[in-house]
């Protein structure tokens, strides 16, 4: 994955998006998100730019740090975080450049994800470019650990050919788009989401296993 690249394409399209959001646009709440508004996700991905850098953060950020995230930017209008994150942003790309353990990738990945979970908010499409990236790097992640404990997943990216196994023995095969694999696995798909994908076998064994972070109580349709 080229995280630089990812962080500023995703960067450049959720700038030029918040130059036409309504005030009722912002104030809108996320649902893949932590009771955040549009706003306030976007003041998260401002203070992350922000934190990363200066070494107040080593990814990924835990709950108490997004929330500060958010709550340092609470009086700020979107113009003048907007204007902020821009400028924070050299520093990161500096970041991704030169540090080459894998979590300095993450912000790429948040921004990815987090100019999704805006546009599900808004009502709008989603956004795929780039996941076959995304999926190279935490789906590959994720079959190198997985558990051999658990039933062997062959998971197939049905758009890109992408294909990953989780385990040693085929079990169980687990197909989808790259995106939507992406989007299941980094707590983006319910469990109900996951199990109605396109599964060969009985996923059940493994559904509490595939997600990185919590999976939402209810379906996201981005």
């Amino acid at each position: 994955m080229n995280p630089a690249d990812i962080y500023t394409r995703c960067q450049e399209r959720m700038l030029a998006l918040a130059e036409g959001l309504s005030a009722e646009q912002l104030a809108t709440p996320v649902p893949a998100l932590p009771a955040w508004t549009v706003q306030q996700t976007y003041a998260h991905l401002a203070g992350l730019c922000a934190d990363v850098p200066a070494e107040r953060v080593t990814p990924p950020a835990d709950d108490t740090v997004t929330a500060r995230q958010v709550a340092e930017r609470a009086d700020l209008d979107i113009t003048r975080i907007c204007a902020a994150w821009r400028e924070d942003t050299p520093a990161l790309l500096r970041v991704f450049a030169t540090r080459t353990r894998a979590r300095y990738s993450l912000p790429a990945v948040d921004v990815w994800h987090h100019e999704n979970d805006v546009r599900g908010a808004l009502g709008m499409e989603a956004q795929p470019e780039g996941a076959d990236e995304l999926a190279a790097f935490i789906i590959g992640g994720m079959a190198r650990t997985w558990s051999p404990d658990l039933p062997g997943v062959r998971v197939v990216a049905t758009d890109t050919g992408q294909e990953w196994n989780f385990g040693e023995r085929a079990d169980l095969e687990w197909s989808a788009t790259a995106f939507e694999l992406v989007r299941a696995v980094t707590g983006r798909r319910s469990t109900a989401q996951m199990r109605a994908m396109d599964w060969n076998g009985d996923p059940e064994a493994v559904l509490g296993h595939l997600s990185r972070f919590p999976t939402p109580e209810t379906d996201l349709r981005v």
